[in-house]
């Protein structure tokens, strides 16, 4: 019991170990994307839980913005959602083994995922936190999530015209 309450307590008291939450889940989500990627992912309607949520997590992270950059921030999300749009329906559709593969880009989703624990390590860690850095992190990751939501919208669509 004494070790819990010299080692543990702090940290949760202190909050930091949400980064160690975040960063565990983040780089599990990572490997999960990445060998999703490699293999091909099964298509299902369901495609669409991922991107929400990184929708999510990306409104959770965004609570250092002011309202006027919160705005400006939504409106570049749809900016992203438009993109992921055009990309996801450039996807490839493949059959193996009697199921129905998609391809999509590993790359957006790790790097908003890297992004995501940068902006969560300065804002737990970071001595003059917000930073400059944070609103073009924000920025980043925002437009990231809208162009992995608007992918998944893209895909969607694109099954649905090619398989009638």
């Amino acid at each position: 019991m004494s070790i819990l309450s010299t080692d543990i307590i702090p940290l949760i008291r202190a909050f930091k170990i949400q980064f160690y939450f975040f960063l565990v889940f983040t780089i599990g989500l990572m490997i999960f994307r990445i060998i999703r990627v490699k293999t091909g992912k099964k298509y299902s309607k369901s495609i669409i839980i991922y991107p929400l949520l990184y929708f999510f997590l990306t409104l959770y992270s965004s609570i250092t913005l002011t309202f006027s950059q919160f705005e400006f921030f939504m409106i570049l999300y749809l900016f992203g959602l438009i993109a992921g749009f055009i990309i996801g329906d450039l996807s490839i559709f493949k059959t193996r083994k009697g199921e129905e593969l998609y391809e999509s880009s590993g790359t957006v989703a790790f790097a908003w995922s890297l992004l995501f624990l940068i902006k969560w390590y300065s804002y737990l860690y970071g001595q003059n936190y917000p930073s400059l850095l944070d609103p073009i992190i924000t920025l980043s990751f925002t437009l990231l999530a809208g162009i992995l939501f608007g992918e998944a919208l893209g895909i969607i669509f694109k099954h649905r015209i090619v398989k009638g």
